[in-house]
């Protein structure tokens, strides 16, 4: 006797897939996202993909999981505003000199030349954090899809000329 029952398919469970988990666990030490996917075990395809790359980021089991392990929209703000202000800590040579070519006050004993440290903006980890904020808001993409036809120079002179 057969069955008249039909099969339902089961919907997805929540559960993370062995690629999203790892996912999660690298996105906080990897140096970009693309590299954090490569860690996971996603394809180049997927990684280059503007699209399938949202995709992957975008479900909400990942969502969630970010957020419980506290990587919340707030997190990501905050280190991306400390990355905007980096500051490096550099040596220099301190010289001063008084007006007739004597060491400056204060200086003397120092033969007028000291060594100090000091901190001044590091640029290239501000650019670095800028391009990824930007990166993130949607305002600056790696690829731009474009789709386009290529005319004969004949379909050229024909469009042209109103001649289809």
């Amino acid at each position: 006797m057969k069955s008249n029952k039909k099969s339902v398919k089961k919907p997805r469970s929540k559960q993370l897939t062995l690629r999203e988990k790892r996912l999660i666990a690298a996105l906080p030490t990897a140096k970009s996202v693309s590299e954090a996917m490569r860690i996971a075990g996603y394809s180049e395809s997927v990684i280059n993909s503007g699209k399938a790359r949202r995709d992957a980021l975008q479900k909400p089991t990942i969502q969630e999981a970010m957020e419980a392990n506290g990587l919340t929209d707030q997190c990501f703000l905050n280190v991306l505003k400390d990355g905007l202000s980096s500051h490096k800590v550099i040596s220099a040579n301190v010289i001063l000199m008084g007006k007739n070519g004597e060491p400056g006050e204060g200086m003397k004993d120092a033969n007028s030349m000291t060594k100090d440290f000091i901190e001044v903006p590091d640029y290239t980890v501000r650019h670095k954090y800028l391009e990824t904020g930007l990166k993130l808001k949607g305002y600056l993409r790696d690829k731009v899809d474009i789709e386009h036809s290529i005319e004969t120079h004949e379909e050229r002179l024909k469009r042209l000329q109103g001649k289809t």
